[in-house]
């Protein structure tokens, strides 16, 4: 069995923790469907891209993205367990103090940075928050350095690793210590629609780590210190709605990870 997803080797290292879990689901299912082969796809596509490429399934066959994202809306079957457990909705800033307002009443005081057709733009200008895109990841930092926009929203999972590993090329990034930015954003596995054996195994190799507690080790492992360093109840926290799910019900409830002091 062949598996293709997209990993970019160092220069993707903040989706580590996603690259582990496949790679024990896979293992984890070593008895019911035999050995497997990893195919990275190492090169940089827009989300239009990527979708194209998964409904195809000889490039890529595995990737993740949120319900209602283009890539969601490719061939593919969905494996409906939220990887992240809402991480990627928890959004903090990285900013250039030099470029930060000193007072934020709304989101709409600022302009938010994103990579280009991320799914998350859609959410931003759905709320009438304004956005700027870059081409690639890497230039986000350089057009924050030259104080383009005022803040690169990242998730609560990938937010320090990122902050901690661009700072030394780019001294001014900044983790802004008092907002947190939230929207309803679960990710799935979500594999070709010409890969169904594929599909049944990462289902079947969840559920394993999920009964067997190995999902939620992990998971403490790659975002538990993160989190605290966060200090996510602390924060002044705006709730954005998605378009990509049905709107009622959306912003009514404290998020989950606030809802009981640490």
């Amino acid at each position: 069995m062949e598996v293709r997803y997209f990993d970019r080797g160092k220069k993707d290292a903040r989706h580590a923790y996603k690259y582990q879990l496949i790679h024990e689901v896979l293992e984890a299912t070593r008895a019911e469907y035999g050995d497997y082969k990893v195919v990275p796809f190492d090169a940089e596509s827009s989300a239009k891209r990527q979708a194209l490429l998964i409904s195809e399934g000889r490039v890529l066959n595995l990737t993740w993205a949120s319900p209602g994202t283009v890539i969601a809306n490719a061939d593919v079957i969905a494996i409906p367990v939220d990887i992240l457990k809402g991480l990627l909705g928890y959004r903090i800033c990285l900013i250039n103090p030099a470029n930060f307002p000193p007072a934020i009443r709304n989101l709409s005081d600022m302009v938010i940075g994103q990579g280009l057709n991320w799914s998350d733009v859609d959410i931003y200008r759905f709320n009438d928050i304004p956005v700027r895109e870059a081409p690639s990841f890497e230039a986000l930092f350089d057009m924050l350095a030259v104080k383009r926009y005022q803040c690169l929203s990242l998730g609560a999972d990938e937010v320090v690793f990122t902050w901690r590993e661009k700072k030394a090329d780019y001294p001014f990034l900044t983790l802004e210590p008092q907002l947190l930015i939230y929207y309803d954003h679960p990710i799935y596995l979500q594999v070709s629609k010409k890969s169904p054996e594929l599909a049944r195994r990462l289902e079947l190799g969840l559920a394993k780590l999920i009964h067997n507690g190995r999902f939620d080790a992990l998971f403490d492992q790659y975002h538990a210190a993160d989190l605290k360093f966060l200090a996510l109840h602390q924060r002044r926290y705006f709730c954005m709605v998605t378009p990509y799910l049905p709107l009622s019900g959306q912003c009514t409830e404290t998020p989950v990870l606030l809802q009981h002091q640490p």
